[in-house]
């Protein structure tokens, strides 16, 4: 073949293919055919390469604070280091990471006993009561909340009283909890206890503290919930209303105890360890309790003074009613 002939039809071929593309658009345009992104959002499930999920938004001394309140000035906390509270952009995504890691505490399930009625017991709703201390009860508390050095002209069983009650934990499943406090408050914590279960307040454990050996550092680590436990006030002789089983620490890890200037070189005392995240009361995070707080208000409605009002530290987790 020719030069010239080649040329020819290297011209013709080129031509077709441009008729043959100018037809396609053609019959693409009149067809309202989609675009590739078009395609690719009606067609997910034929896409390739990573798929993304979207990040599901995510959703706080313990000594009793009474301690500086009420010891006068006796409390003297001595940390091994200085805390400062953690400064973050995010303090709502990192709480929500940054609660207690413990492990379990052996025997820390509710007490398992036969549940047979007296006439002393007192129901207030199904699954809320108190009662005289049970013996099995008794038996649990001897020697490690209740002391084999306790002053029984001050504390004794009889002045107190068991509580069974309901509440929501933080997977918001109903759960079952258990509590020593003082006769004289008992009907107060039933009441209060009901209405949280009922509005679906999350609490993470209501333990006893014999759970926890009456090591008030270790229930507050695990995020226990609490009140008797015969013990003084850290750093005095002073008897801690929780001596007295007037006194109930709610959530303890997120509403940490705070004593102002009294950690190493100045700094404020920050209890339990690991809580320093939870200092700042400005932040949005779970679980947190202020004057806003459904618990907070139910407690100062029954009497209870809360240590989030006080000046010289700050006990958030705490309510204390004295007689």
């Amino acid at each position: 073949m020719s030069k010239k002939d080649r040329n020819k039809l290297i011209s013709t071929i080129g031509l077709l293919i441009a008729v043959i593309v100018l037809l396609a658009l053609t019959i693409r345009f009149l067809g309202g055919s989609e675009t590739l992104s078009e395609y690719a959002k009606d067609h997910p499930e034929e896409q390739i390469g990573p798929q993304i999920t979207p990040i599901a938004e995510d959703t706080e001394e313990a000594e009793d604070t009474e301690k500086a309140e009420d010891a006068e000035g006796k409390v003297d906390p001595s940390p091994s280091a200085e805390v400062k509270p953690v400064d973050v952009t995010d303090q709502k995504d990192v709480a929500s990471k940054a609660g207690p890691d413990t492990e379990p505490v052996a025997g820390s399930e509710i007490t398992q006993f036969d549940d047979v009625e007296t006439p002393e017991r007192v129901t207030y709703a199904e699954g809320f009561y108190y009662e005289p201390i049970p013996q099995v009860i008794r038996d649990k508390m001897k020697g490690v909340s209740y002391p084999p050095d306790i002053d029984e002209n001050r504390v004794n069983y009889d002045m107190l009283r068991y509580v069974r009650l309901k509440y929501i934990d933080f997977d918001g499943n109903e759960a079952e909890g258990e509590m020593v406090c003082n006769a004289a408050i008992a009907q107060d914590v039933v009441e209060i206890f009901h209405e949280l279960y009922l509005q679906g307040y999350q609490i993470e454990s209501i333990r006893l503290i014999d759970d926890y050996d009456a090591d008030d550092t270790a229930s507050m680590l695990d995020n226990n919930t609490s009140c008797f436990c015969y013990r003084t006030v850290e750093g005095s002789t002073h008897l801690s209303n929780h001596a007295y089983g007037r006194a109930i620490d709610l959530n303890p890890f997120y509403n940490p105890y705070i004593v102002f200037g009294k950690g190493e070189n100045g700094g404020d005392y920050i209890s339990p360890e690991g809580s320093e995240i939870y200092v700042d009361r400005t932040a949005d995070f779970p679980h947190k309790i202020d004057e806003n707080d459904l618990a907070c208000r139910l407690f100062k409605q029954h009497g209870f003074k809360w240590g989030g009002d006080w000046n010289t530290m700050k006990d958030y987790q705490h309510f204390e009613k004295k007689a």
